[in-house]
């Protein structure tokens, strides 16, 4: 265990974390004031809920629940808060009228929660101060990866990605934060395509904001063979520019399917999540990848690649094990006759579809 130290710190010198995985991507946080992060932090995360519950309890965490910090690396007698950022930034809104204003907390509601908390002891919070950020490593990729608090897909990604590149492999982060070889892979890889992309001009934003459904396209089967990827049990480290440069025009046509295109002027084609295995078997078939990308209707092209040929036989194989246990019973009620008549209407609907197909 690291060498730490616990006490209670005057509010007013901890700050929020710039490099906080939470915060986005394309920005230079580092570079802003503590008020356009407040801003920021008010503006992504629903801080209201938090706020009401220290209002009505105040702040008293216990030792493992307290806020975690390093010394500030360019001020003085500051401290960067890295864990607990929201806790923070509600503290200062209800600490601070000018921060309220700052952000646009000015609805009666955080007004009256500040009047709320003013009876609690804010000024002075619980925080254990470690050396560095690495000495939090693990921890944090437990807590918000694998454990009880877990980030957005995005932040996990990102995170996983800054473990990789300080020369680690994909063994030495899933030792360090008790997750899965599968799960560490997947988030490496699908944020080392999500900067390639970035990097050849692709928007992204609305990819940033739906990651988890970018992240999970990427392990479909078809997606992969439409974007040229290799094999992802063979990613051993951080991976660069993962999509070949010739199927490029690919990777902006999937950004573009999952969630659309603006200055194409054109909509996504996923709606839900569930979508996404139609969507590899589309992207798998010539002709049906083809149909989409010209129509973009999903489940049109779905049935040109033998989509619906496959539910149905999924539901005949379905319906005849229903069957074989209602024949299995047939002995023990032979005689109801409520039984009788729903057997009749299988029956007389079995006939209609086999003489439909062509078997009778």
């Amino acid at each position: 265990m690291p060498d730490e130290k616990y006490a209670d710190l005057p509010l007013c010198r901890l700050e929020l974390d710039p490099d906080n995985p939470r915060l986005p991507r394309d920005h230079d946080w580092a570079s802003e004031s503590e008020n356009r992060l407040l801003q920021e932090f008010f503006q992504r995360y629903n801080l209201i809920d938090l706020a009401r519950s220290i209002a009505d309890k105040g702040f008293t965490p216990r030792r493992a629940e307290a806020l975690l910090a390093i010394d500030h690396p360019s001020k003085t007698n500051r401290y960067l808060i890295v864990e607990g950022n929201r806790r923070l930034a509600v503290l200062k809104l209800l600490t601070n009228p000018r921060a309220r204003a700052v952000v646009g907390a000015t609805s009666g509601e955080w007004s009256q929660l500040a009047e709320e908390a003013s009876v609690w002891d804010l000024n002075d919070v619980p925080v254990v101060v470690y050396p560095d950020k690495s000495a939090l490593e693990d921890y944090l990729g437990f807590r918000h990866i694998t454990g009880p608090r877990p980030w957005r897909p995005e932040a996990k990604a990102r995170y996983i990605a800054r473990l990789l590149g300080n020369d680690r492999t994909i063994d030495d982060v899933v030792r360090r934060i008790g997750s899965n070889h599968r799960t560490v892979r997947r988030f490496a890889e699908a944020h080392a395509i999500f900067t390639q992309a970035t990097e050849e001009g692709i928007p992204m934003d609305q990819a940033e904001l739906g990651f988890g459904v970018f992240y999970n396209a990427l392990d479909q089967d078809g997606v992969r063979e439409f974007l040229g990827l290799g094999r992802q049990i063979e990613i051993r480290a951080l991976p660069v520019d993962p999509v070949p440069v010739s199927r490029l025009t690919e990777l902006a046509e999937l950004v573009g399917l999952l969630f659309g295109d603006p200055s194409k002027g054109t909509d996504r084609v996923i709606t839900d999540s569930r979508q996404l295995r139609k969507l590899g078997q589309v992207l798998a078939s010539g002709p049906a990848r083809a149909n989409l990308l010209r129509n973009r209707d999903l489940e049109r092209a779905w049935r040109i690649s033998g989509g619906g040929r496959d539910e149905l036989i999924a539901t005949l194989r379905e319906i005849r094990i229903q069957l074989a246990e209602v024949n299995g019973q047939a002995q023990e009620y032979s005689d109801d006759g409520v039984i009788k008549e729903g057997v009749l209407r299988i029956y007389n609907l079995a006939n209609e579809t086999a003489e439909r197909y062509g078997v009778i």
